[in-house]
């Protein structure tokens, strides 16, 4: 006689809830975040931009207060030495930007003659006469079918006339933006500050937040130094690679005699932060303000083209020799990342995007049943 032997009574029956949990539970709790993250944009941002500040002046505030220095007051002073570059580099291209403001206007007037000049070219006069002749008989046949519209009695005729330009409607407006733009600095300024000045405080915090016992934390230790040696050696290769791209743009744009030279050059290094859509966008841009200068595809085929050069040299050569493999993500990984983060924060998300996977990836390879997804980011 068979003896059935029954299940324990405190393990899940295939089809329970707990099973079924199990299952769609972590799915549910990623989609979740995800439009969590979305939603509260505003206020994680800040955050995220300021600790990547942090970590990229954070070796400058270490080595003051090697030199005995208050952690606050380094923290003080750093962050207003990087204002004060910032606003001496701003101040030294201030009429090159005027310039490229100024010739806004003409610049657009002559890429529009350019543009019709090749359409009109492309075309035979006689064709564009007879589409106008064809297009001028339409309009008289329509008027003669609708016939002259009279009023109704009792009815009045309303002329309904344009507003008219008031320069405050564009002015208040853009000091809206400003002032909001100048509020969200100083809240990144002030978080960068409090993290400075904290130094390694969050850090022992969380090691004793998620540490149970000595192994757990001692994982969490190296989960942290192997993030903060990432993030600090990828933000330093970063700033010293647009600075070159910035510099090398400079210099050729130079050389092939374009206008604003320092301008456009400086766009390029912060369009560098930006992985593959910055140098698609500078080589594009420059290449339109070289066509439009010089008023040939040429001019702006060969600008372009030198731009994406310099990107190439950079992206394929300097960048993976002096970070080696700091990242670890594959192309396409890191291509859906900027996808995703794009969508996620817009422009920032792209600035941020690499860091963050940087952070994820370094997390899960220290997680038990989390290694799939290390190893999908990896580029092993």
């Amino acid at each position: 006689m068979a003896s059935s032997i029954a299940p324990p009574l405190d393990s899940p029956q295939p089809d329970s809830p707990q099973r079924s949990w199990n299952t769609i539970g972590p799915t549910v709790v990623v989609i979740a975040a995800v439009f969590f993250l979305r939603y509260a944009g505003p206020v994680f941002v800040p955050i995220v931009l300021a600790v990547l500040l942090g970590y990229a002046l954070d070796p400058v505030v270490t080595r003051l207060v090697r030199w005995r220095i208050p952690r606050p007051v380094a923290a003080v002073v750093v962050i207003l030495g990087s204002l004060a570059a910032l606003g001496g580099a701003a101040y030294t291209l201030r009429q090159n930007f005027i310039a490229v403001v100024a010739s806004v206007p003409e610049t657009t007037k002559r890429l529009r003659s350019a543009i019709q000049q090749r359409f009109d070219g492309a075309a035979s006069s006689d064709t564009l006469e007879r589409i106008k002749e064809a297009a001028s008989e339409i309009e008289k046949t329509a008027e003669v079918t609708a016939g002259p519209v009279s009023p109704k009695a009792g009815v009045t005729r309303v002329q309904v006339e344009p507003p008219r330009f008031r320069i405050s409607n564009y002015l208040l407006p853009g000091s809206r933006g400003l002032a909001l733009l100048a509020g969200e600095i100083t809240v990144i300024l002030f978080l960068v500050f409090f993290l400075l000045a904290s130094g390694d405080l969050y850090k022992r915090k969380f090691v004793r937040l998620i540490g149970e016992n000595f192994s757990q934390k001692r994982v969490t230790v190296e989960a942290l130094h192997e993030i903060d040696r990432q993030i600090e050696r990828f933000l330093a290769v970063q700033i010293w690679m647009s600075i070159f791209v910035g510099l090398a743009t400079w210099l050729a744009l130079v050389l092939f005699g374009v206008e604003q030279a320092a301008i456009w050059g400086a766009a390029a290094g912060v369009l560098n932060f930006i992985p593959y859509f910055g140098a698609v966008i500078a080589a594009a841009g420059l290449g339109i303000v070289a066509f439009v200068q010089f008023g040939t595809f040429t001019a702006g085929i060969e600008v372009g083209g030198i731009v994406l050069l310099i990107r190439v040299i950079e992206g394929g050569l300097l960048t993976p020799l002096m970070m080696g493999k700091v990242a670890g993500i594959n192309g396409f990984a890191l291509f859906v990342s900027l996808l995703f983060w794009g969508w996620l924060w817009g422009l920032i998300g792209t600035l941020v995007a690499v860091p963050i996977m940087m952070i994820i990836k370094t997390v899960c390879e220290r997680i038990d049943g989390l290694q799939g997804v290390s190893e999908l980011l990896s580029e092993k």
